[in-house]
């Protein structure tokens, strides 16, 4: 296969990944795991380097240093920079939390101090989607 061919699938792999997510950034299934699209952009580095090094054109090094720079950057905000931090908890086991009021599933709000002393509660958060 022609280095010009391979460079030039490698950069529409990389163009239709950034625009399939870009697209489905509102479905949760396609925005929580972006493995996929940074595996289109590994395969996308992969292809250019092959095309490298088939012939070492300077459109294949481009190719090549483009894939590279997304697959890292990918890879580098969706695994390292996006990750929620741990946060250290404040309260022991069996102490009583303080109070609050958040919305429930249904958008009502509910406070804490509803439900204390008259049963016990489950308190479980959990990261929203828009």
């Amino acid at each position: 296969m022609k280095p010009g061919w391979l460079t030039a699938l490698s950069m529409v792999l990389c163009g239709t990944a950034i625009a399939v997510y870009a697209l489905l950034l509102r479905v949760p299934a396609i925005r929580n795991h972006p493995e996929g699209y940074v595996a289109v952009f590994a395969i996308a580095a992969t292809i250019a380097g092959l095309a490298v090094a088939l012939g070492r054109r300077w459109y294949a090094w481009a190719a090549l240093a483009l894939a590279l720079v997304l697959f890292a950057g990918g890879a580098a905000f969706n695994f390292v920079l996006a990750r929620i931090p741990d946060a250290q908890t404040n309260l022991r086991l069996g102490e009583r939390p303080p109070d609050f009021t958040l919305p429930d599933a249904g958008g009502r709000p509910v406070s804490l101090a509803d439900y204390r002393g008259t049963k016990p509660v489950v308190l479980v958060f959990y990261r929203g989607y828009w």
